[in-house]
Parts: structure tokens; sequence; C-alpha cells
């Protein structure tokens, strides 16, 4: 994950009443970032509809579909840390790590999270801390 991710694509208070809205406001923000075209973001929540992202731990991870991946610019990550936990399935969410992956990329990104939030120090900075440049710094840290 190391360089898949920019301060600018971190929202640490972001407000979203549904996993639909969630994913939306990570698609419009890879969107701003550069990183896709609107058809990437709108086969973002097709996806979400086939398949739930949610991963446990608080987390999800939404993505296109394996079609969509001709709509990714170059491969991004946002963050969003909601300002409520909202209802994902069957599963509470509280922080959305949207994914752009042109290619197999985001099955790595997947592994790297799940032990990335396997420990309780990284799990807490991650669902509380103020500080973007902290998650930033942890998002993009070696897990090797």
């Amino acid at each position: 994950m190391t360089n898949l991710i920019t301060q600018a694509g971190i929202k640490l208070d972001a407000a979203a009443s549904s996993n639909e809205e969630a994913v939306a406001i990570c698609g419009q923000l890879l969107i701003e970032l550069g990183a896709i075209t609107p058809e990437y973001a709108a086969a973002m929540w097709e996806r979400e509809q086939i398949f739930s992202s949610a991963i446990g731990l608080g987390f999800a991870i939404p993505h296109g579909t394996d079609v969509s991946r001709q709509f990714v610019v170059f491969d991004q990550l946002v963050f969003l840390r909601l300002q409520d936990p909202i209802q994902w399935g069957d599963e509470e969410v509280k922080c959305v790590l949207g994914i752009a992956s042109k290619g197999d990329g985001h099955v790595e990104i997947l592994g790297n999270l799940a032990e990335l939030i396997q420990d309780e120090a990284n799990l807490e900075i991650l669902t509380s801390t103020g500080d973007a440049a902290a998650v930033l710094a942890l998002l993009q840290q070696d897990p090797s």
C-alpha cells in the first residue's frame, strides 16, 4: 500500500448514512484524485450489490468489477472514517478503504490491510486518531 495513498485521499470525518453513500463518497474522491472515471465509480456500487465488501473489524473495501478496470487511470486508494458506524450487510462498518486497481494489485492490498488491522494498536489509530498524517504513515508502511 506504500505509494497508493496520499493525504488528499484520507477523510477522517465522512458523513454517510448507508453503504451506498459511503461507496459513492469513495468513488467521488477517486475521481477527484484523477485515478478513475465515473464509470468505475458506478461499477464500485454494482460490485457491492453482488458481494459485500465488508471484511470485519469495522472495515469495508469497496472496489469495481473486473470489467470496470478499464476505467482505472492509475492504482489508488482512499480511506474514509465515518462519523458514525453504518450497517453494511451483516456488519457494522466505521472505516472504508476504496480501491482503484487496474490489475490484481488489490489482492495484495487486501492481504496487507488484513494484516495491519489484526494489530490492536494499528486498529486503534485507524479507527480513532484525528491525525490524517498518522493514518497515512500507517497505510504507507511496508508490512514485511
